[in-house]
């Protein structure tokens, strides 16, 4: 007897108004089986999003464009669903959890669905704590949601929908914004849940490290949102490596490593390894490659220095550091768990907001002694959610904002719109709105919108969040190329890898306090109970040597 299916799409192809000749999902079929765990993998822009806003009914409904082909939920076709009534059937965690709130509080954000699904008032308040437990956030349930970090909302639209008990839950790059471990707690806690609740689960996911063991097949889309492969996660990285390094898809970090091991060493894996154990097993001679920073910077010139940092909400401190000196053309990193203040840091840091004591200083010059005009052409910040930043119509527009400022000619003006946003990959998409763009489309432009001016320090907090590999990697190539002509970056990130290859220097947060400012090497040499403490894991580099050591005490998977 067949299992029945959870999810069936059938001949799907999706095109948008704006871009009429070019469908961004292009006649694809696939199913997902009760209690099934599903992979979807692709480049940026290659139409993951668009799927989920079909499959939980949004689209055709909304859509400014044409659908053609079937989407069946619990077999019964999706056009047969009154509206909103896939949201019982289906829950979707979206890329930009920001879009799916409506109330104001943690605890009222939960409560909203259960209301709506006729849950009583004596039953609400247990499910909620429940739910907040599950995501490990039962002290937020009375915050404001404005005041939540990015990767705390992220756990906040999972609450919210687990609350719900859907039967399928979609989830859309769920662990972008967490920490490293709690990215793994997260994975975990979906494991634990799936055995009790018994859902199907359909990820889109860039970082594929943790969910190996929990998936049970994949599905790959290329950048003419096209499947090429439908199978066994494993057997389809062995086949289509070529063709996932050329479309820049993610892989797991131990496959990425041992791939670039073959290129090195002369050395050929019959099978891929998928996980930093299975790469250590292998006999192989691993020799790290070098940090690419350009070493440390000349301590005298000193960029920004603050003192006795308070900034308060409400009577809560969200950041009370001490002495804080940034110097010119120093590659910083800022680490620690989601909600221990790095974004609050670097905004105010930034002169993005205001302290409540204390005193920062750009080139020996009072923040608030400088015109705001001028502050933004010597520092540029690159926001988590990359809407708060845009301000104009088109992508050309956007990135073309500043210059004009600056009072530079037209044919300036375009020349360098047109070079950055060639670099960026966004020529295609010159004359759309921003807000149109996908998710890791939205994050390229943010940064472009930054680097095309001249400023001598750039601030970028979570700047690699769902790009693909290709894109990461021309990122932090633009990056390298304004920091080897002198320009600080700082850089808020989760990504222990990026730490690994360019940090000169760490700030680790804990608390709205700065706990450790060190090099790279020296937090590597930390013991893991100490790592943990910040929710930081060791690079999986440093974990392959310490395996292959067999100093096992530190690595941690």
């Amino acid at each position: 007897m067949m299992e029945a299916s959870a999810v069936k799409v059938d001949h799907l192809t999706l095109f948008f108004d704006d871009i009429p000749e070019k469908p961004v999902l292009n006649d694809i079929s696939f199913e997902v089986n009760e209690m099934e765990n599903l992979l979807i993998l692709g480049p940026s822009g290659c139409g993951k999003s668009t799927l989920t806003h079909c499959l939980n009914g949004l689209f055709p409904r909304e859509l400014d464009g044409n659908m053609n082909g079937d989407i069946f939920i619990n077999q019964k076709n999706a056009t047969d669903y009154r509206n909103g009534e896939i949201s019982q059937h289906l829950g979707v965690v979206f890329q930009d959890p920001e879009t799916q709130f409506c109330m104001f509080t943690v605890e009222d954000e939960i409560a909203f669905g259960l209301e709506n699904k006729g849950v009583s008032p004596n039953e609400m308040e247990d499910k909620i704590d429940e739910v907040l437990g599950l995501v490990k956030m039962k002290e937020c349930k009375h915050r404001n949601i404005t005041t939540l970090s990015g990767g705390q909302k992220q756990k906040l639209a999972l609450a919210c929908i687990l609350a719900m008990e859907p039967e399928i839950l979609v989830l859309d790059e769920p662990t972008a914004n967490l920490d490293p471990v709690a990215a793994k707690e997260f994975i975990h806690t979906l494991q634990q849940l799936q055995q009790h609740k018994k859902f199907s689960l359909l990820v889109i996911e860039h970082q594929l490290d943790g969910w190996v063991s929990l998936i049970d097949r994949s599905i790959m889309i290329n950048a003419k949102g096209e499947i090429f492969y439908d199978g066994e996660l494993r057997h389809g990285i062995n086949k289509h490596r070529d063709t996932l390094e050329q479309l820049g898809i993610w892989i797991p970090k131990a496959t990425k490593l041992a791939l670039e091991l073959e290129k090195k060493e002369n050395h050929t894996f019959e099978n891929l390894p998928l996980t930093i154990h299975e790469l250590a097993a292998q006999s192989i001679d691993f020799k790290p490659s070098l940090n690419k920073g350009n070493g440390k910077p000349n301590q005298h010139d000193l960029a920004i220095k603050a003192n006795e940092l308070l900034w308060s909400k409400k009577d809560t401190d969200i950041i009370n550091a001490k002495d804080i000196h940034l110097y010119s053309g120093q590659f910083v990193m800022i680490l620690g768990a989601n909600g221990s203040g790095k974004s609050s840091l670097s905004k105010l840091l930034a002169g993005i907001e205001k302290p409540s004591k204390g005193s920062v200083q750009l080139y020996d010059k009072p923040l608030q002694g400088w015109r705001e005009r001028e502050l933004r052409t010597k520092i540029g910040y690159v926001f988590q959610n990359p809407e708060h930043q845009f301000i104009s119509d088109t992508v050309f527009d956007e990135v073309a904002f500043s210059l004009r400022l600056q009072g530079l000619t037209e044919r300036e003006v375009i020349n360098r719109v047109k070079a950055i946003l060639e670099q960026c990959q966004l020529t295609s998409f010159t004359d759309l709105h921003p807000y149109t763009l996908s998710q890791g489309q939205k994050r390229r432009l943010s940064v472009a919108t930054m680097i095309v001016d001249n400023q001598s320090l750039l601030f970028l907090d979570e700047p690699t969040f769902g790009q693909d590999a290709s894109s990461t990697n021309q990122l932090l190539n633009l990056l390298m190329e304004r920091h080897a002509q002198g320009t600080g970056i700082v850089m808020i990130t989760h990504d222990m890898e990026l730490v690994y290859q360019y940090a000169e220097r760490v700030l680790v947060m804990e608390n709205g306090q700065i706990a450790l400012d060190t090099t790279p090497e020296q937090l590597w040499s930390l013991t893991r109970e100490q790592l943990k403490q910040w929710q930081l894991e060791l690079p999986v580099q440093v974990k392959l040597q310490r395996l292959l050591q067999k100093d096992v005490g530190y690595v941690h998977s």
